[in-house]
């Protein structure tokens, strides 16, 4: 039995769901509520120590970090595949998912200045405590102090947006030698930078641009193509809940 605990539309959270949805396996879907820390829950913290979504529980056994869930699928689910047919191939691949990581810790910060310094504000001071106390990764904790106190500077925010675009940029000239990530085989580098880009698209649309990265703007138009990623990426489903208006911590008590 699969099931996933996720959050929606996330950044990691859709890379895993559209890894299942390519394979056509069926999981049951566990939605975990950011927005009211559900992911600090105890009983969350349980299977994922981290505190952070997606986490994939096969027949009871949870497995953590999108880049090794990911893996993890292709190597127990291995048709159809997801995986380039030659070394050389694979390890491109491999490059890009390692990249989207790397992309994503910058695209982050952005995302946390833009969506939730506002919402962290709303916190009482004693519900700030509570949420920084059930916190368990120290960087991750100072990160949410970080936003309490004011937020990220404009030199932290600049340095990671010129690193999204560096990468952005590097991605483009990689796109070069066919429509995928990997040439012509359509591979997990591809699903997980999609979920990159499209964030990026999201907090800074200039850098997604026909002037700055031509061909990961016509390469984000295939990945929309896809039926898979259609039905991911679409808001407002089962999946992809709206929203609740404002932060709390009432998924942590």
């Amino acid at each position: 039995m699969l099931e996933l605990y996720h959050s929606g539309l996330t950044t990691c959270s859709k890379q895993i769901r559209l890894v299942l949805r390519e394979k056509g396996l069926n999981y049951e879907s566990r939605y975990i509520e950011l927005w009211n820390y559900e992911n600090l829950n105890k009983d969350y913290l349980k299977i994922n120590e981290i505190g952070v979504v997606p986490t994939l529980v096969h027949d009871g056994v949870p497995i953590r970090n999108s880049f090794v869930i990911a893996e993890y699928i292709e190597d127990v689910f291995p048709e159809p595949s997801l995986l380039p047919s030659t070394a050389l191939m694979r390890a491109k691949m491999r490059l890009w998912t390692w990249s989207a990581d790397d992309i994503h810790l910058s695209a982050t910060a952005v995302t946390y200045n833009a969506n939730l310094q506002g919402m962290v504000n709303e916190l009482s001071l004693e519900d700030k405590l509570v949420m920084l106390d059930a916190t368990p990764v120290p960087d991750r904790r100072a990160r949410w102090q970080k936003l309490a106190d004011g937020g990220i500077d404009h030199l932290e925010l600049d340095t990671a947006l010129a690193k999204i675009k560096w990468g952005l940029e590097r991605f483009d000239e990689a796109l070069e030698e066919g429509p995928w990530v990997c040439a012509d085989e359509y591979s997990l580098g591809d699903i997980m930078m999609l979920s990159i880009v499209h964030r990026t698209r999201e907090l800074a649309p200039e850098i997604v641009s026909e002037a700055v990265c031509p061909r990961v703007v016509a390469w984000r138009e295939r990945m929309m193509a896809r039926p898979a990623v259609e039905w991911v990426y679409t808001p407002g489903t089962e999946e992809t809940p709206k929203r609740p208006a404002g932060k709390s911590i009432s998924g942590i008590k």
